[in-house]
C-alpha cells in the first residue's frame, strides 16, 4: 500500500493492528530486532516483528529491573508445538472416553425396553457422533 509515494512498513501496520486490538506497547525493545515489545491481554510480552515471546526479568542485582534477556526468548514455534501436542493429547483422551461411553450406551440399549430411555440414549449417541465428526482426521486415524 502506498501513501504519498511512501510504502507503509508491514511491521508498523502489524503494530498498529495490535494496539487497536487492545495489546499494550511497552517501553522496551526486543533484544533481537530492536522493535517495540508488546503485552497481550493475557499478560504475555512478545515481539510482533520476530514472533518471539519475551520474558521480562525483574529484580536482577546490578541490572535494570526491566531488562529483556536474550537467552530467555522462546520462539512462538516451540510454544505452538507444545500447545498443539497438548491439544492432540486432550482430543485423543476425549475420543477414547467418547468411544467408551458409546460402547457402554450400546450395551445398555440391548437390554432397555422403556421408550424414553431408548430416546435419551439415542440422543446422547447422536451428540457423541456429532462431536466425533468434528475431530481432525489425524486424531480419528488412531481408533
Amino acid at each position: 500500500m502506498n501513501w504519498r509515494g511512501i510504502k507503509i512498513n508491514e511491521d508498523i501496520k502489524k503494530m498498529a493492528d495490535l494496539l487497536r486490538s487492545g495489546n499494550t506497547m511497552l517501553n522496551m525493545a526486543c533484544p533481537v530486532c530492536n522493535n517495540p515489545v508488546f503485552r497481550n491481554k493475557g499478560g504475555v510480552s512478545f515481539c510482533p516483528v520476530c514472533n518471539k515471546k519475551i520474558l521480562v526479568v525483574k529484580n536482577i542485582p546490578d541490572q535494570n529491573s526491566r531488562r529483556v534477556l536474550k537467552e530467555n526468548i522462546i520462539s512462538n514455534e516451540e510454544q505452538e508445538e507444545k500447545k498443539y501436542s497438548q491439544y492432540n493429547k486432550t482430543l485423543d483422551m476425549l475420543k477414547n472416553v467418547l468411544f467408551e461411553k458409546i460402547s457402554w450406551i450400546t450395551q445398555e440399549l440391548k437390554s432397555v425396553t422403556q421408550i424414553h430411555l431408548i430416546e435419551i440414549y439415542s440422543k446422547i449417541l447422536l451428540n457423541f457422533f456429532q462431536i466425533l465428526s468434528k475431530f481432525p482426521a489425524e486424531i480419528m486415524k488412531n481408533q
